[in-house]
């Protein structure tokens, strides 16, 4: 090979490397964990016939669902569930629907103050820790009560927190 030839090549591994590096440190986005956390439910109408009710709960946060185990025979609970995910910084979709338990079925119970709708739909920015989706804004770690209005209903309270 030629001088010339040595110098192309040098100059061209060269810059793949000099591109590999570049990639390499290519800045990853700033991770969140949110964490929603319920910690009351309370039937506010008759839930079962025969019994008491039989709560457990679904949350979806940013599209990842966790389902509790149910807490049999009881109306008013305080259950501590928790729920964790880590995100991208940014704003996030959060469901949440409290159902109940029957040797046959599992029947979802109204939550939601808003007609027609039983579970909660609101979203969390974890940039500012605002929780969305309500009449306002709620910072984050601040209690939320929600009760329904519609057939076997509840009152659910329930908080959200993020951690960097």
């Amino acid at each position: 090979m030629s001088r010339a030839t040595n110098l192309t090549v040098a100059a061209l591994v060269g810059a793949l490397t000099i591109g590999a590096a570049t990639v390499g440190h290519a800045q990853q986005p700033k991770m969140d964990e949110i964490t929603v956390t319920i910690s009351r439910v309370m039937a506010t109408s008759k839930i079962d016939q025969l019994s008491r009710a039989d709560f457990f709960a679904r949350v979806t946060i940013a599209g990842e669902t966790f389902t509790t185990v149910h807490i049999p025979n009881r109306d008013v609970i305080r259950p501590n569930w928790t729920f964790k995910k880590k995100v991208p910084r940014g704003t996030h979709d959060i469901k949440l629907a409290i159902f109940d338990r029957d040797v046959t079925k599992e029947e979802i119970i109204d939550i939601n103050r808003v007609r027609g709708k039983k579970d909660l739909d609101f979203k969390v920015n974890t940039a500012n820790c605002l929780v969305l989706g309500f009449a306002t804004p709620t910072r984050c770690g601040t209690p939320v009560t929600r009760a329904g209005v519609e057939g076997k209903r509840a009152q659910v309270t329930f908080s959200v927190s993020v951690k960097p």
